[in-house]
């Protein structure tokens, strides 16, 4: 058996390439009908055996269609974006300017509209929905309290010493001037109902859940990552609270469960019972329930507090 030869180098680093792609690279055009070679759409190749990421065939497509970016849950996934489970392991989704037809290819889903030059941003060569763009396009497949998660996870300040980055990825002015400029794209009426109800300070998907069904119980909103002394920069915070009426509320995910991580907490949870402060402590048991059981301590507290 002859052994097998070995694709350009620029063609193995992208993953997935097109024809036009592969005779630029010099391969002849028999070449595509070799062994090692699988045709994975409409003039679509990659190395045999590869495993394919949405990412890499949704580049493929867009940089054969004039003018297409890679949008949707893929370009969520290009900019590591929240995504609920269900759209985890999503087809790949590339947009194309109106009046083109759509982009077709590869078992990509393909879209048309509009967008402005601000709207997207070139990530290895190829254009993508920035953040706020993705999160207007996702309108149209996210329910409404997956695109209040993802707008609070969007306009949340990072943490630079876990994170590596130190702004956050859009604000919430960007995204209400978004939706004002697009106010026919698909799921724009979800995209305005959910603006009104995204804040900053939800750190994880769950604490975003745990306030809207606090404001849904028809109790006050809390305030997010409320601190202990305001006036101290260094001070110890809590992830939701009520201050006049010294409530504490955290949610302990994973992440609480490391041993460096509870003696945080525990610091934290003693700091806050010092000053005088009532604490509920809220974990995925909770969130099974609908958060009910906490809803129900959380009213008896608060009344008790007004009375």
């Amino acid at each position: 058996m002859r052994p097998r030869k070995l694709l350009p180098e620029q063609l193995a680093a992208l993953g997935v390439f097109s024809r036009a792609e592969a005779l630029k690279a010099g391969l002849p055009p028999g070449a595509l009908r070799r062994q090692g070679i699988d045709r994975v759409g409409r003039a679509m190749y990659s190395d045999a055996g590869t495993t394919l990421t949405a990412v890499e065939v949704a580049r493929a497509v867009a940089r054969e269609f004039e003018g297409a970016w890679v949008s949707h849950t893929t370009a969520a996934l290009v900019h590591d974006l929240w995504l609920p489970n269900s759209f985890s392991k999503d087809i790949p989704h590339v947009t194309r300017p109106c009046p083109g037809s759509r982009p077709r290819g590869a078992g990509v889903s393909g879209h048309r509209a509009s967008a402005e030059d601000d709207e997207l941003v070139l990530i290895n060569e190829v254009r993508t929905s920035s953040p706020a763009r993705t999160w207007l396009e996702l309108a149209g497949l996210f329910t409404l309290d997956d695109l209040i998660i993802l707008g609070d996870h969007l306009v949340r300040i990072p943490r630079p010493r876990f994170e590596s980055r130190s702004t956050p990825h859009t604000t919430r002015q960007t995204l209400l001037d978004l939706s004002r400029r697009h106010p026919r794209m698909p799921g724009a009426a979800r995209a305005r109902e959910a603006l009104a109800l995204i804040r900053v300070g939800a750190d994880s998907p769950m604490e975003t859940k745990l306030r809207l069904a606090i404001a849904r119980a028809g109790l006050p909103e809390p305030e997010l990552q409320i601190a202990l002394d305001p006036k101290d920069p260094y001070t110890l915070h809590a992830d939701l609270g009520y201050r006049a009426a010294r409530i504490a509320i955290q949610y302990d995910g994973g992440a609480h469960l490391t041993s460096e991580q509870q003696s945080r907490d525990n610091r934290r949870d003693t700091a806050f019972s010092l000053n005088g402060w009532r604490y509920i402590k809220v974990n995925k048991d909770d969130a099974a329930e609908g958060f009910r059981s906490v809803i129900r301590t959380l009213r008896g507290l608060l009344a008790r507090s007004a009375a």
